[in-house]
């Protein structure tokens, strides 16, 4: 039987400075994609906080409203 003969795969035929550049440059990307999905976080962290502290208040006001009502 004849052997089948496979490709080689497309990453030898690069030099390796190339590769090790390609390495590089995707690990740029990723701290790049990690420190926007972190900073995304953190706005979305103080949002919440806000409404938060609007809720909290608005509980606050309407508690002593009603603790004066029953005096």
């Amino acid at each position: 039987m004849a052997e089948k003969v496979t490709p080689k795969n497309q990453i030898f035929n690069k030099p390796l400075p190339e590769i090790l550049d390609d390495i590089q440059d995707a690990a740029a990307d990723a701290r790049q994609a990690a420190e926007d999905a972190r900073a995304a976080g953190e706005k979305a962290a103080e949002e919440v906080m806000k409404r938060l502290r609007t809720l909290f208040l608005k509980m606050a006001k309407d508690i002593t409203e009603a603790m004066d009502e029953n005096k």
